[in-house]
């Protein structure tokens, strides 16, 4: 095991320690029941528009445990290719749209409520059900193991996300323009200010750290096609790319989120890719289903 991964494990147990040492007690009435949510989220930029519609489903045993599986697809469209006209690069304005499933999820949630320290985990696995040509998927199984940390002082609520997977995984608010496949570490650190009631503003930065090979499936460059030339990245020029340190990445986002009932928060937002030199623009629109069937059934 290499040295950046025993860090972040060893990081790691020693946070879930602090919180296991100062749990509080359960609460007298267990919350458990239907969990859930409907999600349409976008991410634009100068290289392409990606979007994603994704459905989500679930059980809370109790207040720390619970299970969830899910399905996303994906609506991927970019409008410049490059093509081959008697060996020379002629570039011609094409609009071309990558429709279709990805990959098919199931997980494991934990939570462990503290007055010290909110933790949170989760263990999800992907099947291999999208699309490698398209870019939706890397042909392989996946997994991440994500970890939350997180502490509410009045308005505020800083947190820190970490996690372990061997593929990168999509934000709520960044849709990736790529699937990878490769083992490495994520890491998000941030905050949340409400502003006023059902308005807030949040900012975070965020890290990518792989080891070993990586193999990166572009959403933007389908199968038998050549790169827009929009950009450097090896998702803009190949449809299938492998190295060592593809997937690395750092950049910041920055977001305004309305929550207008308890069932809805709508989030816009801004991430810069220091890495890749991206701007991009998104927004997610999320339904609680989970909320609505409790509220249903009282």
């Amino acid at each position: 095991m290499n040295r950046l991964l025993t860090k972040f494990v060893c990081a790691l147990a020693l946070l879930v320690s602090v919180c296991a040492f100062g749990q509080n007690p359960p609460a007298p009435e267990m919350q458990k029941g239907f969990t859930g949510f409907e999600e349409f989220q976008g991410t634009l930029n100068s290289d392409s528009k990606i979007f994603k519609l994704e459905s989500n489903a679930g059980y809370d045993f109790n207040q720390h445990f619970g299970i969830f599986v899910g399905m996303p697809f994906y609506f991927a469209n970019t409008q410049t290719t490059t093509t081959q006209v008697n060996g020379t690069a002629t570039a011609t304005t094409t609009n071309v749209t990558n429709n279709g499933l990805g990959n098919a999820y199931f997980g494991f949630a934990m939570r462990a409520p503290n007055k010290t320290l909110d933790y949170g985990s989760t263990v999800t696995l992907s099947a291999p059900t999208g699309s490698t040509s398209k870019g939706f998927s890397s042909g392989r199984a996946n997994f991440d193991w994500d970890n939350r940390f997180e502490h509410a002082f009045d308005r505020l609520t800083p947190f820190v996300d970490a996690g372990l997977a061997n593929a990168v995984p999509d934000t709520g608010l960044n849709t990736k323009p790529f699937t990878s496949l490769g083992m490495l570490s994520h890491m998000e650190e941030g905050g949340e200010f409400e502003l006023v009631k059902h308005f807030s503003v949040g900012g975070s930065g965020y890290e990518i750290f792989p080891f070993g090979n990586q193999k990166v499936f572009s959403k933007i460059v389908g199968k038998g096609q050549n790169g827009s030339g929009k950009g450097k990245n090896s998702f803009d020029l190949a449809a299938v790319s492998s190295g060592s340190g593809l997937t690395r990445e750092n950049g910041f986002n920055s977001w305004v989120a309305f929550d207008p009932t308890p069932l809805w928060r709508v989030q816009f937002g801004f991430t810069r890719s220091v890495t890749y030199n991206l701007n991009s623009f998104g927004f997610n629109l999320r339904m609680n289903l989970g909320r609505a069937a409790h509220q249903h059934g009282s």
